[in-house]
């Protein structure tokens, strides 16, 4: 059986059990629109492999590694799904059914680049990214909105925050993704637009768009 099925299994179990009860094997086959007896074939493999434990009369839970591995998995869905709603306007049924294609393939570190971009809500799966964002890590004094820093004061972009589609497309059409250099160069008046550089560029944000972008002044 392929990698796919084995992460499709992991990420259903987590789905029907939120991580904290036992699945039945029933319902399992009835949420993945499979037999009873694929599920009952695919759980000896996953429990050999030590991703599941299986109790009789009781059901499948995952183990701790195949805990990480469904945790994971979910959250590449959802940056996915961000990516495609949030940057590409696409329909949410139809992000959804494309982020379950593409979820399977994409790296750890694409998936971390993508979710600094688009702005992904920190939730309970980012404890086991492999490399935790700023986000997620947010003790940090050195990280600070674009819209509180003074002028000539720069820093470089470490990731995008807002709950606009609008803003997020916006933004990332001019060139803000995290990765990039910034400077303010100008503030035209408490509460009014900021005048950044980036890269070659002079752009003029307005200040509660500057707040959705946060910055690495380390």
């Amino acid at each position: 059986m392929t990698s796919d099925s084995r992460e499709d299994y992991l990420i259903s179990i987590l789905r029907l059990s939120d991580g904290e009860k036992n699945v039945k094997t029933t319902e399992l086959a009835e949420f993945m629109n499979v037999s009873p007896a694929s599920v009952t074939e695919m759980t000896k493999t996953l429990a050999a492999e030590g991703l599941v434990i299986y109790e009789r009369y009781r059901g499948i839970r995952l183990s701790e590694e195949g805990m990480s591995i469904a945790r994971q998995l979910r959250k590449k869905h959802h940056v996915i799904e961000h990516l495609l709603v949030d940057c590409l306007g696409m329909d949410h049924q139809d992000a959804h059914e494309e982020a379950h294609k593409i979820e399977h393939s994409i790296s750890d570190d694409t998936s971390i680049r993508i979710c600094n971009m688009v702005g992904n809500p920190v939730d309970e799966d980012c404890a086991y990214c492999s490399d935790p964002c700023k986000r997620y890590n947010q003790g940090s004094m050195n990280i600070v909105q674009l819209n509180t820093m003074a002028k000539n004061k720069g820093g470089i972009i470490a990731y995008i925050k807002s709950d606009s589609s609008d803003d997020i497309r916006k933004l990332n059409s001019i060139g803000f993704v995290p990765g990039r250099e910034v400077k303010i160069e100008s503030i035209l008046m408490d509460g009014g637009d900021r005048i950044i550089k980036i890269g070659d560029n002079m752009i003029a944000l307005s200040y509660d768009l500057a707040s959705t972008v946060f910055v690495d002044v380390s």
